[in-house]
């Protein structure tokens, strides 16, 4: 007899529901396991969580360290129709003017070669009717090609061979309409004097024999390949572009139209921007420090705590921090030792920061390199001190969040071997439960059948 199917047919017993409810018992063990198992990977998501915004307080304090970060520039033009600029950290403030070379009486612009043909009636023209091949050389920037024309090309055809080639210097061929020929147009790909287009003595499309003329003397040249040509501060600048670096160390100048007149271009402090990087990097700590306190929390009517109630990871994280934020940094003017005198408070009920941003404000535009050197010192600043401490905290390797993590993990694939010891075990307990109560329904079935053919006898022997 069998009770897989659920009610003994003997005794009236729901054996499933038995069963079920013998093992549910059994499971309670396996349960708190369990429990204990999500529990672990609770906190693993947690200090994952608690690791990536480390590492952007690392990345804010990173902004800060270095004079080349925190020194944030700003630029502005005179005359933007001119010419635009833009400027990195490094750039030194001041003021620059730009004006025409000396050996020019304007500003002059990087132009690229513009070469045309004198035309065709048509884009589909045969330009090649000889019935034999013919070819088109040119040079680019000292660069020649020498193209095979076939018997039969198109205007459109030989557009698409210099444009198709792979040989192709830096030479891109179009064809436009003046409203009585399609003209064959070659423009070099860049500025400067040296990118020259020169159609070549080898071209014997020369206008005889079933041909049309593509020789250097079909061809009109409508702009110059040249350099720019300016001077910055009274130094005479030649460029074969338009964007000209490095002559002011830090910015980039593009030329746009050619003038006359000088244009100042200025570089400032970007004290905005200067003061958004310290905001963020005061943000980022409090969001770490918030980010602890809502998972250290402990319920006392429920007894039970966030992930991080009773880790001492955190808690040593987030003491080192205060401390370094809290800390002095000597060499530095009496008036600017700690981040108090820059107007960035600790409140010691959450241990988060607070900015006076008029405090603030005044000591980023009065007092600005000693500011910098607040947080950019090469052994005691501030954000110098932070981004070391997180780079060894943050590291995936070895770092203290990563360790913590190996830990909790190690305890995760130990516990998943005694959930499955417990659960083959637990498969084991049930079946020999089915057999047990498939013996007992078995017994209780002959028992039955034997009190039958009792009660038979009795009957016969009654009569």
């Amino acid at each position: 007899m069998s009770v897989v199917a659920g009610v003994g047919l003997s005794s009236g017993i729901d054996y499933n529901e038995l069963i079920s409810n013998l093992m549910e018992l059994e499971r309670q063990p396996l349960y708190r396991l369990q429990d204990r198992q999500s529990d672990y990977n609770d906190k693993i998501s947690i200090y994952n969580e608690l690791s990536s915004k480390l590492s952007t307080l690392k990345s804010a304090a990173d902004t800060l360290r270095t004079t080349s970060g925190f020194y944030a520039k700003s630029v502005s033009v005179e005359d933007e129709t001119v010419l635009e600029a833009s400027v990195t950290s490094t750039a030194t403030t001041g003021n620059y003017v730009v004006a025409p070379h000396s050996s020019e009486t304007s500003i002059v612009l990087a132009s690229e070669e513009k070469e045309v043909h004198s035309g065709v009636t048509s884009s589909s023209t045969v330009i090649n009717n000889s019935g034999a091949d013919k070819v088109f050389q040119y040079t680019y920037a000292g660069t020649q090609r020498t193209l095979t024309v076939s018997d039969g090309t198109t205007l459109e055809e030989l557009r698409d061979l210099i444009n198709d080639d792979s040989g192709n210097p830096g030479v891109t061929a179009t064809i436009t309409y003046d409203g009585s020929n399609y003209r064959l147009v070659l423009t070099g790909d860049d500025t400067g004097s040296s990118n020259t287009i020169t159609i070549d003595s080898g071209t014997t499309l020369d206008g005889t024999g079933g041909t049309v003329d593509f020789t250097s003397s079909a061809f009109t040249e409508t702009k110059s390949a040249q350099d720019a040509k300016l001077s910055i501060d009274g130094i005479d600048i030649t460029s074969s572009s338009n964007t000209i670096s490095g002559v002011i160390p830090g910015v980039t100048l593009t030329l746009k139209e050619s003038t006359s007149s000088s244009i100042t271009v200025s570089v400032t402090n970007d004290i905005s921007t200067i003061r958004s990087n310290i905001e963020a990097f005061v943000n980022a700590y409090n969001d770490v420090v918030t980010y602890v306190s809502a998972n250290s929390t402990y319920d006392t009517d429920t007894h039970t705590g966030g992930a991080l109630f009773g880790e001492s990871t955190p808690r040593i994280i987030l003491s080192r921090l205060r401390s370094i934020l809290t800390g002095r940094v000597s060499g530095q003017p009496e008036d600017m030792r700690v981040l108090s005198q820059l107007g960035i408070s600790t409140d010691y009920t959450t241990g988060t920061l607070s900015i006076s941003t008029s405090t603030l404000e005044t000591k980023l535009s009065e007092d600005l390199d000693d500011v910098a050197g607040l947080f950019t010192d090469s052994s005691e600043g501030i954000a110098t001190q932070i981004y070391d401490y997180l780079d060894d905290v943050t590291d995936s390797y070895d770092g203290t969040i990563a360790i913590r993590i190996d830990g909790l993990e190690d305890l995760v694939e130990d516990l998943q071997a005694e959930i499955s010891e417990m659960e083959d075990q637990l498969d084991r307990t049930e079946q020999n439960l089915r057999l047990q109560f498939a013996n007992l329904e078995a017994l209780l079935s002959a028992l039955t059948s034997q009190g039958s053919f009792l009660n038979s006898l009795t009957t016969q022997w009654s009569s």
